[in-house]
């Protein structure tokens, strides 16, 4: 189970606020690190995305975890998401559109759906409706990975090596 992530953003506060609105949830400053913000989707685990300015790093530290400052900017990242929505793809699509972003109903593979929002054009975020919550509920599972993978080498998703 995850109880939250944190993701990078050129501006944090407005990163947070469209996922407040994907997840109909709260975002407001995260003091820890300068200039973030975090997402609370108000649900019983308390998920949470923390959104940090990209050129803030998480360094270790003796004291524990330090936050490092002056990274240079990425255009893409190599990581991403999936989050769970309330909300239709129509809805999701049209807050994609609201804050400029590129944002498009995607198959991964047959196995499910995703509606990707590319945050700030640049972070990909899968948001799953209802449905492809279902769907991925119930065909991504160790027994149908292992079928998968015993099927051949075939990358999942249309994923490109």
């Amino acid at each position: 189970m995850l109880f939250h992530a944190s993701i990078p953003a050129q501006d944090a506060e407005k990163v947070a606020a469209a996922l407040a609105e994907i997840w109909q949830g709260e975002a407001m400053p995260f003091p820890p690190v300068p200039g973030a913000h975090v997402v609370f989707a108000g649900d019983e685990r308390a998920t949470t995305i923390e959104v940090y300015p990209d050129d803030r790093t998480l360094e270790p530290s003796t004291e524990g975890v330090a936050i490092g400052l002056g990274m240079p900017r990425r255009t893409y990242v190599g990581d991403h998401i999936a989050i769970a929505t309330a909300l239709s793809a129509e809805d999701i699509l049209d807050i994609g559109g609201r804050f400029g972003w590129r944002a498009q109903v995607a198959d991964r593979g047959g196995i499910f759906g995703v509606v990707e929002v590319w945050l700030e054009n640049r972070y990909m975020v899968e948001v799953l409706t209802p449905s492809m919550q279902r769907d991925y509920m119930t065909r991504v599972t160790p027994t149908n990975w292992r079928g998968m993978l015993a099927a051949g080498p075939q990358a999942p998703g249309g994923v490109r090596a």
